[in-house]
Parts: C-alpha cells; sequence; structure tokens
C-alpha cells in the first residue's frame, strides 16, 4: 500500500522569531537639558516583542513616571525634562525585547546631560537647489577647548560618505562642488565631539532637495 506524504508550505512571515534590536541610541548619549530626551530601542521578532527598560541595573518603571512615555509598538522612551531637575535623569539605561521565542537586549545606553558649550538653538530653512551647482551646509558649531572634532551623520548614526565630490572644510562646513539628484535627504547633521569632556553634541537636520533642470 502506497503512502503519500503530504506537504504543507508555512509563509516566512508566520514563522516564529526571537526578538532582534533593529535601532538603538549611541553608547553615549549626552542630551540638551532644553530638549526632551529620546532614548530610541526597537525590534522586531513573530510575534511582535514587548519591551522594558533598567536604569543603572535596577528595573525602571516607565508607567510610575508621569514625565516618561513608551512609544505605542515600541521600546523608545521619550522624557519630559521641562520643569525637572535634567541630571536627575542620568544613568545607565538597557532595554529588553522579549517575546514567547527568545529576548534581545540593547547596548548599554550611558545618558549624560551636557555641559559643554551648547549649539545655539536655530530652526534650520529646507534647502532647494539645482542640480549641477555648488552648496554649502554651515556647521557652526559652539567654541571649544580644545575646538571640537566635526563630522556628519544621518538620523541612522551612519557617517555621511565624503570623496571628491563632496568633502568637509576644516571649519566643519559640508561642500558640495556640484550637487546630484541623489543629495536630496532630510536628514544632514552635523556632529561635534568635544575631546576634553568626551561629550557629542548634534545640530538640527538640514533637508536638501536637488531640483532638476527642465528643458522648455
Amino acid at each position: 500500500m502506497d503512502k503519500k506524504l503530504n506537504c504543507v508550505s508555512i509563509h516566512p512571515s508566520a514563522v516564529p522569531q526571537p526578538p532582534t534590536i533593529t535601532l538603538q541610541s549611541p553608547k553615549d548619549y549626552i542630551f540638551d537639558p532644553r530638549e526632551n530626551i529620546v532614548i530610541h530601542c526597537e525590534a522586531k521578532g513573530k510575534p511582535n516583542p514587548s519591551f522594558s527598560w533598567t536604569r543603572n541595573g535596577t528595573h525602571f518603571d516607565v508607567e510610575k513616571d508621569s514625565k516618561v512615555l513608551m512609544r505605542p509598538g515600541s521600546g523608545t522612551l521619550v522624557i519630559d525634562i521641562s520643569g525637572e531637575r535634567a541630571d536627575a535623569y542620568e544613568g545607565t539605561y538597557q532595554c529588553t525585547a522579549h517575546n514567547d521565542h527568545g529576548t534581545a537586549v540593547s547596548n548599554n545606553i550611558i545618558i549624560r546631560q551636557s555641559r559643554s558649550p551648547l549649539w545655539s538653538k536655530e530652526r534650520n530653512e529646507a534647502i532647494t537647489v539645482q542640480m549641477g551647482v555648488s552648496l554649502v551646509l554651515q556647521c557652526r558649531p559652539p567654541a571649544g577647548l580644545p575646538p571640537p572634532v566635526i563630522f556628519w551623520m544621518d538620523n541612522n548614526f551612519q557617517r555621511l560618505p565624503l570623496d571628491q565630490r563632496v568633502s568637509q572644510a576644516l571649519n566643519g562646513d559640508l561642500y558640495f562642488s556640484n550637487v546630484l539628484p541623489e543629495d536630496t535627504r532630510s536628514d544632514y547633521i552635523c556632529y561635534a565631539r568635544f575631546p576634553h569632556t568626551q561629550t557629542i553634541q548634534q545640530k538640527q537636520p538640514i533637508s536638501v532637495t536637488v531640483a532638476l533642470i527642465c528643458c522648455s
């Protein structure tokens, strides 16, 4: 008697998966005491993971602190420090993502208040420029002694590539000899690292749109 085996295909999206951390804040996070603290923690898994935090090695009960909000479906914390002592939230934070199939843990994220010269508050206007022209994105970091180390990154903390066409001036400005459509992005961010205090500050993101030259 012949036996037939019935094969059942399972869609990859239905396969249980333990959590994986997909986004987290830098290990050394220096916050501006004039703004909310945002500590990133994102993870994926099947089923969707739940999130919890520790601060200085002990459980951090987010629900008991009215100044702290965890974003829905995420582990990212938003801490409202208006009217509060900002240094009360300094410490070492760690995020845990958990589901029935496993656990993922973020890096230790050290949160410290900036005590270096602060970047002047400013709103950067979006820039629209014609393809092929030159462009300078100004950094203008706060003065420091010794002077800060300047670098440009995006929202994912990835360094912006430099080459013969795109270069960084000695004062930290980002120079484009001729802009191309692929230069269009909304997250040109200038960072200043102060070696003496080992702190890093960032400027507000600059948005650039490269317009194509139309023929009449």
